[in-house]
């Protein structure tokens, strides 16, 4: 056997040691293997194929399956067992190799991950202990169909200590707590510190992780399923969904644009068989999931509401102050929330220990998020010469120079700066010492030149006071403010994708609060410039200007920073231009900024809101055992619940209530119904389509008596049952009942429901509009319904029943119903097989003197297009239903019906014939109608009718005599350059002008 050097450990390495045995020699290695060895190597091992596999199959086997120091360590055994002392060596050298290189690195992990700042050191305690650890711990184990994802996704609020979490998953590797035998490998991913614009190899990019210059990069990558890379702040990489398959990559030696590298090793296209652990925002959710191959999600709580208030306990250690500083921090229910987020709770528990050393409570500033940044900012940049002093010159000029460098590495997505960057941005060596001292930067843990802030929500804050000290400087011009890499407030009203702005943006407006404000100019030593609050108004106006196109979560996005505020005169100056709002309510958060931002919209008329699954089956109290007793308080959604119903219902201008699709437990809708009850409720439209609240509805029948003002109810898309029916009937039927519509389309009603629909219509006074669009109510209902339709005391003018399973049966009921009926106007019977005969019947009741019927629809309109009145009589929808239309097509015959129908109706004004196959001669029917003088149709719609240019005469004499007509709809029909100059002749002519035609 020749002496040749073994790459490290691969198929190729090993293999070239079996290959240097004889048939004899290989087969003694086999059965030795076997025999001794079976116990160190994974279940899963395929044994069954080692007696037939040459050196190259069995190197792939060993290789693939088990780990590299086993490995060596089998083979070394065996090579000296077969007396082959050169191998056995090789074998020993190479297990050596690897063993110093993998000890190496975990001790190079254990270093860095466990070297913190004093001051950091209780924030990473913070952030990192929590129950989370022992979750990850099997975030890799298959689940009970057997899969076993190698993605996994932490995510969770921002600086809940998803990031915290993640450097201490490499600590705990490294120690040998957290997946033993599994990894070989753990490299741990800082978006926030990759060189993104840099073009890199990924085995470059890896090695900016190792101890040392010698990488062993073959032996890392040798078994790609032992290897984890941790990629912490997913939000922050600079990966554009555009065009991303285009820009693949599978080598690991290839040097590619950074984005590129991250963007394949996430889609699974470099290492696929690597293991992959993401640390995400909520809000960066949606982006991420179209990466990513069957990952596994687990959601990052933050810190419980008892360890929160344990740690309270300890900061303050006078007893006699502990009661005062709880009720002031269980007061403040947004803080107590906020503080599920580690970095605000270790800032709350900093600002604390900052106040009771002086035997303070909290400070006013305290109460929001920007004021409790400020308190602790304040304390860090005072000069130590004196309380209330302020700043120098130059010590303003290094501030400014800080903030800029923050508001670059903001915009930029940059966390990590070098020595460089203090040139830039007017920094010296002393004045970073300082900086240092101050706890205000850190020194990254990989070098003495590299730095971080404290945290990146740090980072934010002071990113926002560059504008408040851009503004000292100079007349405040938004245009104005631009540096280098950064952009202007007017760019910046306008950025919503990335978090790292939106968080910068909400301090901002927290600078507008007037504790802030006071602390600010305190430390400043000037007045802040009021053109700030100019451009912020402007900001949110622009908003209401703008309703029909703003998205709800930029709407949310736009509360949340007014509600940074907490001042209610800057809220009603910029909420003041809003008539309209929808909103998205994904978090109880949600709630208490909702509540505090629609109670200062004066003019509001519409509201829009869906709600998620945010409320509790019952109404609970939270109870803590470390609270003192009588300290206990409601849950904190159950509060805010409440507090944005009574917001509601007291409104001065709302009138429209739009809950479609929101999910409420049976408690929460009967906090809100309370609150509709109460005489101050001005709401007079509540919508619940498509809701979840079948176990409330009780509460909302019992509303609909006592309320004054609720005049339209719609529960479209709410299923519900029998009994339902016969509540809504004893409710309406009450005098004291004023409702006038109610839309009951799609609850999984049947015919059994009619008779009591049926004694509503007769007894209720007020209700004018009835929608059953949807529901199974058949001919036999139809019945039920126009019994009820006859009775002169019936006050019902709409009546939509569409989709109900009608026949022509139906229509005998009806046509009697169009002769007698004194009140109704509008009947709605689109996408029903009513039959030629059906629509004979219906045409003889429309031919009556007495037939009060106003608007008469046969077929369906275009996909997209809207109706422009209210109630038709329609017949089958061919757009909706083709089968159905197919067996009742209106062509020239139902013309001919629909022609003496008109001539002998005085009421009807609007005539929608669209998408039946009626062709020239049916318009010709038509058209001799409308030309007669007593004919009042003001709209016709011929849309998709089969039309050609040879009608378009008779139509132009109809438009030039009939004198009533305003709207003509000829869409979709071949009419030609000739019908079309024949048409555009009788507008010419026409004394009163057509106002539509399309």
């Amino acid at each position: 056997m020749g002496e040749a050097n073994v790459s490290p450990f691969s198929d190729c390495g090993l293999r070239w040691c079996l290959e240097q045995l004889d048939k004899e020699e290989f087969q003694t290695f086999k059965e030795l293997l076997m025999e001794s060895t079976s116990g160190l190597v994974p279940g899963s091992f395929p044994w069954v194929e080692v007696p037939g596999a040459d050196a190259q199959h069995l190197a792939f086997l060993l290789h693939e399956h088990c780990q590299a120091l086993v490995v060596w360590s089998m083979a070394m055994d065996i090579f000296l067992e077969m007396n082959l002392p050169v191998l056995s060596q090789k074998a020993k050298e190479e297990m050596e190799s690897q063993g110093d290189n993998e000890g190496d690195y975990k001790r190079h992990v254990m270093t860095r991950f466990s070297t913190v700042s004093d001051v950091h050191h209780s924030f990473q305690t913070f952030a990192a202990d929590c129950p989370q650890m022992q979750m990850l711990s099997s975030a890799f184990a298959p689940d009970q169909q057997g899969f076993r994802p190698l993605t996994v996704v932490l995510h969770g609020r921002p600086g809940v200590g998803k990031s915290a979490l993640a450097r201490r998953i490499l600590l705990h590797w490294a120690r040998g707590e957290l997946y033993p035998g599994v990894f070989s490998y753990v490299f741990f991913l800082n978006a926030r510190d990759i060189p993104w614009r840099r073009r890199s190899s990924f085995t470059e990019l890896i090695s900016r992780e190792w101890p040392d210059s010698e990488v062993p990069v073959v032996n890392i990558m040798s078994q790609p399923e032992r290897l984890l890379f941790v990629v912490d702040g997913f939000d922050d990489l600079d990966v554009a969904s555009e065009d991303a398959d285009l820009n693949v990559c599978d080598n690991w030696t290839e040097k590619r644009p950074v984005s590129d590298l991250m963007c394949s090793l996430l889609k699974k296209n470099l290492l696929p068989e690597c293991s992959l652990i993401v640390t995400v925002r909520d809000e960066g959710l949606e982006k991420l999931r179209w990466m990513l191959l069957s990952p596994r999600y687990l959601f990052i709580e933050g810190i419980t509401m008892e360890k929160r208030i344990q740690v309270f306990l300890k900061q303050v250690k006078n007893e006699d102050q502990q009661t005062q500083v709880l009720h002031e921090v269980l007061d403040n229910h947004v803080l107590i929330d906020r503080c599920q987020v580690s970095v605000t709770w270790w800032l709350l528990c900093w600002a604390l220990e900052l106040q009771t050393v002086s035997g303070k409570g909290l400070p006013p500033t305290c109460q929001i998020l920007t004021g409790l940044y400020v308190t602790i900012v304040v304390h860090q940049l005072t000069p130590q010469d004196g309380p209330g002093h302020c700043l120098s010159a130059d010590e303003r000029v290094v501030l400014k120079g800080l903030c800029r460098m923050a508001v670059q590495g903001v915009w930029a997505r940059k966390f990590v700066f070098h020595s460089d960057d203090l040139g830039v941005h007017g920094l010296t060596e002393p004045e970073l010492s300082v900086l240092f001292h101050k706890h205000i930067l850190l020194r990254d843990s990989q070098g003495e030149r590299c730095f971080t802030f404290l945290h990146p929500s740090l980072q934010e804050f002071y990113a926002a006071l560059y504008y408040v000290l851009e503004g000292l400087d100079a007349a405040w011009e938004p245009h104005a403010l631009r540096i280098e890499n950064s952009k202007s407030l007017k760019e910046l009203r306008q950025i919503s994708f990335n978090a790292h702005v939106l968080q910068m943006k909400r301090f901002l407006f927290g600078f507008m609060n007037k504790e802030v404000v006071r602390a600010l100019e305190d430390l400043l030593g000037c007045a802040v410039a009021p053109g700030l609050r100019r451009v912020l108004l402007q900001w949110v106006s622009l908003l209401g200007q703008q309703a029909a196109t703003t998205s709800p979560l930029d709407l949310l996005d736009a509360f949340y920073c007014l509600f940074e505020t907490q001042d209610e005169e800057f809220v009603q100056l910029a909420l003041s231009g809003f008539r309209e709002v929808r909103l998205m309510v994904n978090r109880p958060m949600d709630l208490n900024v909702s509540s505090f931002c629609l109670q200062h919209c004066g003019r509001l008329r519409e509201i829009q809101m869906d709600i998620e699954e945010i409320f509790p089956e019952d109404e609970s109290t939270e109870a803590w055992p470390v609270v003192p007793q009588g300290l206990q308080t409601k849950s904190l959604v159950t509060e805010w619940w409440e507090n944005l119903c009574s917001v509601l219902s007291s409104h001065p201008s709302l009138q429209q209530l739009d809950l479609a699709g929101s999910i409420l437990s049976e408690w929460a809708m009967r906090t809100l119904c309370v609150k509709l009850r109460q005489p101050a409720c001005k709401i007079q439209k509540l919508i619940f389509k498509g809701a979840q609240l079948t176990l409330g509805l009780h509460h909302l029948w019992k509303t609909l008596v006592v309320s004054h003002h609720l005049k339209h109810l719609s529960l479209a898309n709410v299923h519900l049952q029998e009994e339902d029916v016969g509540v809504v009937q004893e409710a309406l039927r009450h005098p004291h009942c004023l409702l006038e519509s109610l839309r009951l389309d799609h609850c999984g009603l049947r015919d059994s429901c009619c008779p009591l629909i049926a004694q509503i219509l007769l007894a209720s006074r007020h209700l004018r509009s009835l929608s059953l669009a949807g529901n199974k109510v058949k001919d036999q209902g139809v019945a039920s319904l126009c019994e009820a339709l006859k009775v002169p005391q019936c006050a019902l003018r709409r009546l939509i029943l569409g989709n109900c399973g009608l026949t022509e049966d139906a229509c005998q009921h009806l046509s009697e119903v169009l002769t007698s009926s004194k009140s109704l106007t509008h009947l709605d019977l689109s996408t029903n097989p009513l039959g030629k005969g059906g629509v004979t019947l219906l045409c003889r009741g429309l031919k009556s003197f007495t037939c009060a019927v106003q608007r008469l629809m046969t077929g369906g309109r275009p996909e997209g297009s809207r109706g422009r009145g209210v109630g038709r009589v329609t017949f089958p929808c061919r757009l909706r239903v083709p089968c159905r239309l197919r067996c009742c097509q209106l062509d020239v015959i139902g013309c001919g019906f629909l022609s003496l129908g008109l001539v002998g109706n005085r009421h009807l004004t609007h005539l929608s014939l669209s998408m039946n196959p009626l062709g020239d001669d049916g318009v010709d029917l038509l058209c001799e109608v409308l030309l007669e003088p007593a004919c009042h149709l003001q709209d016709l719609e011929l849309v998709r009718c089969g039309l050609s240019d040879a009608c378009c005469r008779k139509l132009s004499l109809v438009i030039v005599t009939n004198t009533h007509l305003q709207s003509l709809d000829l869409a979709a029909n071949a009419l030609g350059d000739s019908g079309v100059a024949a048409l555009c002749s009788g507008l010419r002519l026409k004394t009163a002008p057509l106002q539509r035609l399309g």
